[in-house]
């Protein structure tokens, strides 16, 4: 239900991955005029993971992951070790679309995670990274997708592509489409209106500390200047899911649960697949000798992740027999900086029984806290009802986040210890984001589930504050 009072335009532009210490040296060398100007800028905090889709469903939703039942790109099942690949379909809470759309706010979502199939609403959506590719129906309205294609617009890096400069030069080209697309469509008349760019994140991913990464956010900058431009009343926002450091030393969690005897495994750790030749890097390479590269693009980035590389990842050890499932007590995967452990529980036919599941998150979780401590490692480190709740769907027994800089997490099966060499990416997610408005916010310890009920008090919508774990930005400010 919608308040009186009309409220001009808000648009948001969301910097995926952006952070301060890679922008301020550019803010300080006045390459970002237009992110320079606003005047109060803030680190918006992330949730545990900051994986994108977490961060974006928690935005999305003004909840945290226990209540949105997202907590990475893949969801374990509870009563089996099913692993799936998420979409909107699997996102629980009433999302800031739907609120909007029922208060006959007018709003345009562009290229937001957790958005494929795209809901109806009043308004537009283009879906976001896990859409399987733009043959999909990824707009809402239906129509909208021809024209898109038309302008060539790309949803997301191929999940194939194994050269870092490759994945970086795709990016850049997307985001040049992304920025067509949002000016094509900023032409329509809408009350809110939302662009999420991901190349950010990608070319601090892949090119750390080298000039795309600034000739990026230059491009996105301009944007912000663009829509300033066609709209000098509106109310522009920038923000960012997450931040991204630089990493150096990465711990694998697997290989520590081996160890400590929790996670059992029956043959030698080298890819069944990889051992066939079937590769990413040997898949892109024969389709490149074939001049059939063009077809990267159509194969969804979730079928290109299970492609095995060099070790053999969580989904792989499970699908092949690789665990030892009659003496597994727990197993990991991994999402950004952080280890997402599971009891082989008796709900997953396993051997850990209900009244042992409790005590052995427990002693994990001290036994980590004990590895790190000993080491001086900063680590966020809960068990599931800690972190969650009790009640929480799918959700990780204990979480392990390296909160410490330079530190990543790895959950391959490898015989090379706990430490293992660094892989292609150069940086990782962190949870400090960032917030730049004008807005006479209250941003003291800001949080990106804060977004969604500042947004619908921004447009007077009237809703629930227990509907939220966030709470409005404007509290003790004036709207």
């Amino acid at each position: 239900m919608l308040k009186d009072n009309k409220k001009k335009k808000l648009i948001i532009v969301a910097i995926d991955g952006g952070n301060f210490p890679v922008i301020n040296p550019f803010l300080e060398k006045k390459l970002l005029p237009n992110l320079a100007s606003f005047k109060h800028k803030a680190n918006l905090i992330s949730v545990i993971p900051p994986a994108t889709a977490v961060a974006w469903a928690s935005f999305s939703t003004g909840n945290n992951p226990g209540k949105t039942e997202i907590y990475d790109f893949t969801l374990v099942d509870d009563f089996s070790w099913k692993v799936e690949f998420l979409n909107r379909k699997r996102l629980q809470g009433k999302p800031l679309w739907q609120y909007l759309s029922e208060a006959g706010v007018k709003s345009c979502f562009i290229n937001l995670p957790v958005t494929y199939p795209p809901d109806e609403i009043n308004g537009v959506i283009v879906s976001g990274i896990e859409t399987p590719s733009t043959m999909c129906q990824y707009t809402y309205p239906s129509d909208l997708k021809d024209t898109l294609n038309k302008l060539g617009y790309e949803i997301e890096v191929s999940g194939l592509k194994e050269k870092k400069e490759d994945i970086v030069e795709e990016a850049e080209n997307i985001l040049d489409k992304r920025i067509r697309a949002a000016k094509f469509l900023f032409q329509r008349d809408f009350d809110f209106f939302i662009v999420l760019f991901r190349a950010s994140d990608i070319v601090q991913h892949f090119a750390w500390d080298k000039p795309v990464v600034e000739e990026v956010h230059k491009k996105i900058d301009d944007f912000i200047g663009y829509v300033r431009k066609k709209d000098p009343n509106a109310e522009v926002m920038v923000i960012s899911d997450h931040g991204i450091e630089k990493i150096e030393k990465v711990f694998n969690i697997n290989s520590w649960l081996e160890q400590e005897g929790y996670l059992f495994t029956k043959i030698k750790k080298a890819s069944i697949l990889s051992s066939l030749g079937i590769t990413r890097k040997n898949i892109f390479y024969f389709l490149e000798k074939t001049k059939l590269n063009f077809l990267i693009r159509y194969i969804p980035r979730s079928l290109g992740k299970k492609i095995p590389v060099e070790n053999i990842s969580f989904e792989e050890a499970l699908s092949t027999g690789l665990i030892d499932m009659e003496k597994t007590r727990a197993v990991a995967k991994r999402s950004v900086k952080t280890a997402q452990i599971f009891l082989n529980d008796t709900d997953r036919k396993g051997i850990v029984k209900k009244e042992e599941e409790e005590i052995i998150q427990k002693e994990i979780k001290e036994k980590l806290e004990k590895f790190f401590n000993e080491r001086a490692i900063k680590a966020i480190i809960k068990t599931k009802a800690e972190l969650y709740g009790e009640k929480a769907r799918f959700a990780p027994d204990v979480t392990l986040y390296l909160e410490e800089k330079t530190y990543e997490i790895s959950a391959s099966f490898t015989d090379k210890g706990i430490w293992v060499p660094l892989g292609k990416e150069e940086a990782e997610h962190c949870l400090s984001g960032i917030i730049l408005t004008n807005l006479g916010l209250n941003l003291n310890n800001a949080r990106i589930i804060d977004l969604a009920p500042t947004i619908l008090d921004y447009f007077k919508v009237l809703y629930k504050k227990d509907s939220f774990d966030g709470r409005s930005l404007f509290d003790s400010k004036s709207l």
